[in-house]
Parts: structure tokens; C-alpha cells; sequence
């Protein structure tokens, strides 16, 4: 039990909470008004059951200048005595087996402001659950905490072989076999990469190019080598062009070449001469045909025609395109493996163009000099033959060309179909079936195999464990539920607790239950839009009793409450008669049962009541405590606080008063009981008549309407001590200055005061104011 409440400084309205230390009964009780430190006191007491600090830090004293401290002495049943102390360092010594019901126990483990939060339903399955089903999910937890070690153990395991295993997943990088000819199939995909990627620069590559052949036609040339023309044209030529330099040259050529069309064949257009017979008329018509300068022109430029034919441009073209090639050659020399490419003889080439360019331009030179003569071109016949072996030469190595690019095109048309990226995943994989069988890989896959091992090992023990748990918890709970019942019958709630149970929904384990309310199901717990709610289907009053049914049925369910030192704050508060007669039935069982009930309240008279039952039934001793104010407004508690006189009635008081002082009893001042003795008087009048006399009237008002009652007013019985009632008015109102007319007494003799508090007495006890 809780021996003493030795020192409390510093925690919210306590400053020096302790001023003389008072030893505590099996059955504390503990008055104090609102706002006094009911809810301090209680919060300290379940912060040392839960050896929490910051409970109590939180609290700390507004502008304490010294740090706080709590120490609280028990001594429990067959164990040594301890200290229980607070300080900045936290909590020392054992923890002792304290249950308390304050307001903090309600808001952590029922309900918050009229609703039930989740943290609060796993709260309350952590309260519901006995010492069975918790070390059942301790193991259940620490089962949970080697998984996720294990879990751990597991993606580490993993990300060590991220590396390795590209796309695939670790169990299909496991399974993978091994290649005996790795690498060797790793060379040929590296090949068919490259290729693969050097694909659409090949696509581009030239193609080989062809001779353009020269046709080597030499008829025009032979035609104009056999031409001739008569010495008369070459006459008439010169005649002309004599004439026409004899007057004015060219002009005089362009007047008889448009005089000619007028055809002066007989006469002259221009002097009617006949002309028939003019010599110089005939030379205009030769002269003007051309045909004879066509001819000059065409043997002009007959070199021309041969330097075009089978000059050196030919020969540079030719060089030029077999340069190409041999450039284009080299690129496709890899991947075709080329040897050898076709080839041209160029010095034999240049050697049968020179030999034709000599031939002919030997012809021209002579036919330069002799153009109206006729040359022999049978001479060209070697020539001729000589340049149609060249186009055959020409036309094989064009052959030879064509051959080249079919294998081009061939080789472009293979390499377009092989898909990149295809290959590419293709070389990728074989890297990774290379990768599963190196040693550090070896290894680091036994690891990962050893950590899923353990994990599988780890779940099964769990859900081994979560399936007892499960049972355990169950059963737990259903008593659970058939005890908070019961207690809500004995409290006559309008509600019962059904379906509790266990939810792992939305996180860790939780409790969930329905209210049965007046046929209305409430379900406690997440819900759907428009269910009654917890908070409007039960009252403050019932909300209270729902919470101290569990309180109460944890309580009694614990295999330890015999040692436990139960607290109670204000728990019987917003309730009605019958529940209050129930609560103090449930205090006067945990009396009976536990070491200590501790009961703080500001409602004296429930205290009271419970100290004179628990009395009554012999259960406990108790001592009563108060919190009383300081000078400062601060708390502290106080030993000497007496229940019965503070609930006692004004009457009750004053005849207590009285008595002690005709009891001679020391401490009594005569003048408090002479101020006493007409209130006692008036307030067993009111008590004996009640309805016969208004409230507030005095003893002499009381005393006019005894002198003028008549029968069957029950008042007529006072009147044969009218006399003396009145004598002891007189004596008794001088010390009222409501009713003296001046000033009241404020001092008397026992000589004078003892006979009227003898009457006074008399008058209650026995209806007679003599001894």
C-alpha cells in the first residue's frame, strides 16, 4: 500500500505539496474543492505506475525556481518497504502495482472529447488483454521484430545483387544455368552487335561505280576525211569575195546576197540589163549556197571532235572512277572479305588512245590542208580495232564491278534484319548467366538464400504465434466483454458491450466493439457516414460508467490486486443515486480485495458515506486528507481535515457545540454557544412543525403564532411552555443584532449561560426546559 505521501514540490498547484506527513489507511480520503489538485495528484500517481517522467515534467510549476521532486513511500504485502521517488534525473526505485482512474485513463484508453480515436481502441486492448495474452503478444511482438530483421536481412541480401541480375528477378537470376561456352557465345554476340550497330552506317556506304563506256564512233569523222569539192566552187569563191572587197567588202556582200532574192537569172531587177550571160552572177550563187563553208567548218574541226573522242579526258575519267573504287573498296573490305578488285591496264589504255589520237590527227592535219580532197580511211581500220578491244576491256572490268554490288546490296539486305536491341538483351543475358557463376556472385546468392530461409523460418513462427495469440486474445476478450457487462448491469446503463474483438485494419492491433443502446447498434470504431456515433448515442453520465466498467473489470481480473493500491478521481462524478450506491458497493469489494483504496473526491458526503459503510462492514481504517490553500493560492495536504463535521447540517453542529459545553469539554467559547443556543432552538422547531413556520421567521415570530394556534393546529401543544420559550428568547436573541435592537452581547457568564443550554437541551430531548 501507499504508506506516505512524503514530498510533492513543484508539480502544477503543488509548490510544497507535503507540509507534515500524514501515514495513510487501507482507505484514504482525500477532499478537495475544484481546482485545488485532485487531477495532479491522481496524474502523479499514474505517472509513477507507468514510471513516466514527462508526464510530470510537463507539469512542472509555472515559475518554480528550484527543480521538482516526488517521493512516495510503500510498502507492499510480504515485500520490503521502498521509495518511489521523482526528480529531474526521472523515476527510482521498484514500480509499485497501482490502478488509477482519473480522467487521463479515460481520455488514453476509452474516449477523447465524446469519440473513440484509434489510438484509444489499441490502448484499451492493451488494458483488456490479461497477463496470459499479453506475454503472448510480447512473443507474438519480438516474433514481429526478428521478421522485419530478417525482412532486413532479406532486401539487403537483394540489393547486393541488383548489379548482377539486370531485368530479371533474383529467383530467375538464381535458377539460371550455367554455360559452359560463355565466352565464346559472348564473342559471336559481340560481333553481331557490332554489325548489328553499324548497320544503318553500311546502309549508307556507296556502292562500286562502272566505267562510263565511250562509244568510239569514228563514221563522222571518216566521213568528213572522205569528202571532196571541185575546183570551179573554189573558183567562183574567190571571184566573189574579190568583188565584194573591190566595193565596200561586207556591206556589198549583204546587198548582192539580197538582191539574189529577187533572182536576177535574165535581167537585173535594179537596171533591166539582161544577165543571163554574166560569169560574176554565177560565182554569187556558189559563193552564197555554203555548202563549201559548211565542209571548211567541218574539217576545222575535225581535231576537236578527235581530241573529244580519244583524248585525255577519256583517260582522267576512267582514273578517276577507279580511284573511287579502290576508296569505296576499303570500307567493304572486312565486312565482304575482299582480296582483290577488278583492275584496268591504264598504260595499255593510254597507249591505244595515243596510238588512235596520233592516227587521226595525222588524217586531220592532212585534211587541214587539203580540204577539197579526198583522204584514204582504210588506214583507221587498225585503230578501230584497236579501241573496240579496249571497250571490251572496259566492259569486264564493268562486269567485274556489277558483281561487286550485288554482293553490296546482299550484305545491306542481311544486315537490316537483325533487331538491335534484340541482340543487344541477347549479349546483356549472356552476361549475366556469366555473372550467376563467378565467385563473388556464388556468395553473395548463398546469402541471399540464407536470409530467405531465415525469413520463411521467422514468418512461420509468427503466424504460429499469431494464431495462439489470436485464441488467447479471443478468449481473453469475451471475458473481458462478460465482465464489463456485468458491472454495466450493476450499474442499471441503458447499453451493453458486444462483438469485442481484435482488428488489425488500418495498423497495429486494435480493439473494436459494438454498443447495444435501447436497440440501437453503435459501432466504436471506424464507420460509415450516417451510423449513430458514440458520442450522441450515450450521456456524459454514461460515458463516465462505460469507462469505469472497464476500469473496474481490468481490476478485479488481475491475478495481483490483492498488493494493488487502487486510485480513484472524482469517480463519482455526473452520477445518479443508483449508480452512486453501486460505485461505493464497487469501492467497498475493492476494500475487501485490494491492498488500498485511495478515493479523492469533491463531494464530501459521497466520501462520507463510503467511510461510514466501509465502517460499517469493518473493511478498512481510514484517515481523511484535504487540499487545502496556501497563502500563495498553491495546494498542499492537509491530515487534520474532519468529514463528519465538515458534511454535518448547521443544526447538527450547534448541538454538538452545546452538549460539549454542558460537558464542560475544554476549548468551548461560551459566547459561540450563546450565539448557538436560539438557532438550535428555532432549528428543532422547524424539524417538529415542518410547514407551520416560513422560512427565515424568527423564534419570536414562532412563538405569536404558538400563542394564537386553536386546535387541530398541532402548535397547541407549545403552549404550556410558551412562558418559558419566551424567557429563553429574551436571553438567547441578545446575542443576534437582528432581533436585540441595538448592539448584541459579546460576552457571558457560565452562571447565567449553563441554565438556558440545560433548557435548551431539555426542550429538544424531552419537551421540558427544567433539569
Amino acid at each position: 500500500m501507499l504508506e506516505r505521501i512524503i514530498c510533492i514540490d513543484n508539480v502544477g498547484v503543488f509548490r510544497s505539496g507535503v507540509q507534515k506527513v500524514s501515514p495513510l489507511k487501507k482507505l484514504t480520503l482525500i477532499y478537495a474543492d475544484n481546482a485545488r489538485g485532485k487531477s495532479t495528484l491522481s496524474s502523479v500517481m499514474l505517472a509513477c505506475a507507468n514510471g513516466d517522467a514527462k508526464e510530470l515534467q510537463g507539469r512542472k510549476t509555472f515559475g518554480a525556481t528550484t527543480d521538482q521532486k516526488v517521493v512516495m513511500r510503500f510498502s507492499p504485502p510480504g515485500t520490503a518497504a521502498f521509495n518511489a521517488e521523482f526528480s529531474a534525473a526521472g523515476w527510482s526505485g521498484a514500480k509499485p502495482n497501482l490502478h488509477v482512474f482519473n480522467q487521463t485513463f479515460v481520455e488514453r484508453n476509452i474516449y477523447a472529447q465524446g469519440e473513440v480515436l484509434p489510438e484509444q481502441r489499441e490502448s484499451l486492448l492493451n488494458l483488456a488483454l490479461g497477463q496470459a495474452a499479453v506475454a503472448e503478444r510480447a512473443k507474438y511482438d519480438q516474433l514481429g521484430t526478428v521478421q522485419k530483421e530478417c525482412s532486413a536481412r532479406v532486401t539487403a541480401a537483394e540489393a547486393a545483387l541488383v548489379g548482377y541480375r539486370g531485368e530479371l528477378s533474383v529467383d530467375q537470376f538464381i535458377r539460371l544455368e550455367r554455360l559452359d561456352d560463355v565466352d565464346a557465345q559472348l564473342e559471336a554476340a559481340d560481333k553481331e552487335v557490332n554489325e548489328a550497330r553499324a548497320s544503318s552506317r553500311i546502309a549508307g556506304r556507296s556502292s562500286f561505280r562502272a566505267i562510263p563506256l565511250p562509244l568510239f564512233d569514228l563514221s563522222g569523222i571518216e566521213e568528213v576525211l572522205d569528202s571532196s569539192f571541185s575546183s570551179l566552187a573554189i573558183e567562183a569563191e574567190k571571184e566573189a569575195k574579190a568583188h565584194f572587197a573591190k566595193h565596200n567588202g561586207t556591206e556589198t556582200e549583204r546587198w548582192v546576197a539580197e538582191g539574189l532574192r529577187h533572182k536576177p537569172d535574165e535581167e537585173c531587177p535594179f537596171c533591166g540589163q539582161q544577165t543571163g550571160k554574166v560569169d560574176l552572177l554565177k560565182s554569187y550563187r556558189e559563193y552564197f549556197d555554203g555548202a563549201y563553208t559548211t565542209h571548211l567548218s567541218q574539217v576545222a574541226n575535225l581535231q576537236l571532235e578527235v581530241n573529244r573522242m580519244v583524248g585525255d579526258g577519256q583517260l582522267s575519267q576512267w582514273m578517276g572512277t577507279l580511284e573511287t573504287n579502290r576508296s569505296i573498296a576499303e570500307l567493304w573490305s572486312e565486312s565482304l572479305e575482299l582480296e582483290k578488285i577488278p583492275a584496268l591496264d591504264a598504260e595499255k589504255a593510254n597507249a591505244t588512245l595515243n596510238a588512235a589520237m596520233a592516227a587521226l590527227s595525222s588524217l586531220v592535219q592532212a585534211k587541214v590542208s587539203a580540204p577539197h580532197q579526198t583522204l584514204d580511211v582504210s588506214v583507221l581500220k587498225a585503230t578501230k580495232a584497236a579501241l573496240s578491244k579496249l571497250i571490251e576491256q572496259l566492259e569486264k572490268y564493268n562486269e567485274a564491278v556489277e558483281a561487286l554490288n550485288q554482293k553490296v546490296a546482299a550484305y545491306k539486305q542481311k544486315l537490316a534484319a537483325p533487331n538491335v536491341p534484340v541482340l543487344e538483351a541477347k549479349r546483356k543475358g549472356l552476361l549475366i548467366r556469366k555473372s550467376r557463376y563467378e565467385p563473388d556472385t556464388v556468395e553473395r546468392v548463398e546469402k541471399y538464400k540464407k536470409a530467405r530461409e531465415d525469413y520463411k523460418a521467422a514468418e512461420k513462427a509468427k503466424d504460429a504465434a499469431r494464431a495462439k495469440l489470436a485464441k488467447v486474445m479471443s478468449e481473453t476478450l469475451l471475458n473481458f466483454q462478460s465482465l464489463i457487462n456485468d458491472w454495466l448491469t450493476k450499474f442499471a446503463a441503458p447499453f451493453r458491450v458486444e462483438n469485442l474483438a481484435t482488428t488489425y485494419v488500418g495498423g497495429p492491433a486494435r480493439s473494436e466493439y459494438v454498443l447495444k443502446v435501447r436497440g440501437a447498434t453503435v459501432k466504436v470504431g471506424p464507420g460509415r457516414g450516417g451510423d449513430m456515433s458514440f458520442h450522441a448515442a450515450l450521456s456524459e453520465g454514461d460515458k463516465r460508467t462505460l469507462a469505469f466498467a472497464f476500469f473496474l473489470a481490468k481490476l478485479f481480473a488481475d491475478p495481483n490486486k490483492a498488493s494493488a493500491v487502487v486510485v480513484l478521481d472524482d469517480v463519482f462524478t455526473s452520477l445518479d443515486k443508483h449508480r452512486r450506491h453501486n460505485t461505493i458497493e464497487a469501492l467497498l469489494r475493492m476494500l475487501a480485495e485490494c491492498a488500498q483504496v485511495i478515493a479523492l473526491g469533491h463531494d464530501a458526503h459521497f466520501l462520507r458515506e463510503l467511510k461510514k459503510r466501509a465502517t460499517k462492514k469493518n473493511l478498512a481504517e481510514s484517515i481523511e486528507l484535504a487540499l487545502q490553500r496556501d497563502a500563495l493560492d498553491f495546494s498542499y495536504l492537509d491530515g487534520t481535515f474532519d468529514l463528519e463535521d465538515y458534511c454535518s447540517s448547521e443544526y447538527y453542529k450547534h448541538y454538538v457545540l452545546v452538549e460539549r459545553y454542558i460537558a464542560a469539554e475544554p476549548g468551548v467559547d461560551r459566547l459561540e454557544v450563546a450565539k448557538a443556543l436560539r438557532l438550535l432552538v428555532e432549528g428543532h422547531l422547524h424539524r417538529c412543525f415542518p410547514k407551520k413556520f416560513k422560512e427565515g421567521q424568527t423564534v419570536g415570530d414562532m412563538l405569536d403564532l404558538v400563542r394564537t394556534a386553536t386546535a387541530p393546529n398541532p402548535l397547541v401543544r407549545l403552549q404550556p411552555l410558551r412562558a418559558e420559550l419566551v424567557s429563553f428568547n429574551d436571553f438567547a436573541s441578545a446575542f443576534h443584532h437582528d432581533t436585540s435592537g441595538g448592539y448584541p452581547r459579546n460576552e457571558v457568564t457560565d452562571a447565567e449561560l449553563l441554565p438556558f443550554a440545560q433548557g435548551a437541551l431539555g426542550f429538544i430531548q424531552v419537551r421540558s426546559f427544567q433539569p
